[in-house]
């Protein structure tokens, strides 16, 4: 009686402590032991193009470890917080699967560094997370799905960039499928991640995050479109070389479409723009996009 009582202590010592191993145990890290780079389509205006992003340096913030993001350019990384790639600083919590990332954004005060959660595995459906925009702007999104793909925890919104086919999704080991300072990168209108490499290493890719106007010339061949003046206050001119007419849209910086319609083929079209607020938009035309500045 008393060895099957000790069993029985033993065993459920045993449970316990493995119980507690269990939960206690850590997501996948979002970043390299030395070095991660994120690859992703940037486009606004009349740029389209595939930059990269890397992190291979550290630094103390507040008595936080912060990992360095920057742009890779042809003379090296620029850690420029003031120009228009999303440089900065990012953190993480691999025991809650939390991230945050760090840079400068427009406020209604002016520019201004914030760090914001961009991330956070630990959310089950129907839970809300906050998105944060220029100007003081905030969306509440809610979890829709919570699912694993080769053991890996992805946490899927149902936030989507406008325009996007794509629900922001948080990533075990990657971040996010819109990159990692894409709550910051107000100029980009392409928020989706090509790829990930981690020492040297693919860990994700997403051959879907090709937007028509970045890596296919023939497009912007096809279709040359003018915008004028910009900024702008009451009305804006479009012109293009196209043949037929094409559907434009305007969304706000929250991804809500305030207005759209049609454009003429091979002249030009003013369009009022007098019932938006001052403020900046996207100009979307065809499979272009612009960017548009509203002042009163």
């Amino acid at each position: 009686m008393k060895l099957f009582k000790g069993h029985i202590a033993v065993s459920i010592i045993v449970v316990a402590i493995s119980g507690s191993v269990s939960f206690a145990q850590n997501y996948s890290s979002i970043f390299g032991l030395s070095t991660t780079k994120w690859e992703m389509p940037f486009c606004n205006l009349d740029q389209a193009y595939v930059k990269e992003q890397v992190s291979e340096m550290e630094s103390v913030i507040n008595g936080a470890n912060y990992k360095m993001v920057g742009t890779v350019y042809s003379g090296g990384v620029s850690y420029d917080l003031a120009g228009i790639d999303a440089n900065g600083y990012s953190r993480e919590d691999v025991t809650t699967g939390k991230a945050w990332f760090m840079s400068t954004i427009e406020t209604m005060g002016g520019l201004d560094t914030l760090e914001f959660l961009i991330m956070d595995l630990s959310l089950n459906v129907n839970d809300t997370f906050l998105i944060y925009q220029p100007y003081n702007e905030v969306i509440t999104s809610f979890i829709d799905s919570v699912y694993y793909i080769s053991g890996l925890k992805h946490v899927q919104t149902d936030y989507h960039f406008w325009g996007s086919d794509e629900p922001l999704t948080f990533i075990e080991g990657v971040g996010t499928n819109y990159g990692i300072g894409y709550m910051h990168d107000t100029y980009n209108m392409c928020r989706c991640l090509i790829s990930i490499n981690k020492d040297f290493d693919v860990v994700y890719s997403n051959s879907d995050c090709f937007p028509p106007s970045v890596g296919y010339s023939t497009i912007s061949d096809e279709l040359q479109v003018s915008v004028f003046p910009n900024p702008a206050n009451a009305y804006v001119t479009v012109e293009s070389n196209y043949n037929e007419q094409l559907e434009y849209s305007i969304y706000s910086l929250l991804g809500q479409k305030v207005m759209q319609g049609l454009i003429n083929g091979s002249g030009s079209t003013d369009i009022d723009i007098t019932v938006l607020k001052p403020n900046s938009y996207v100009l979307r035309i065809g499979n272009q996009s612009y960017k548009l500045f509203v002042t009163k």
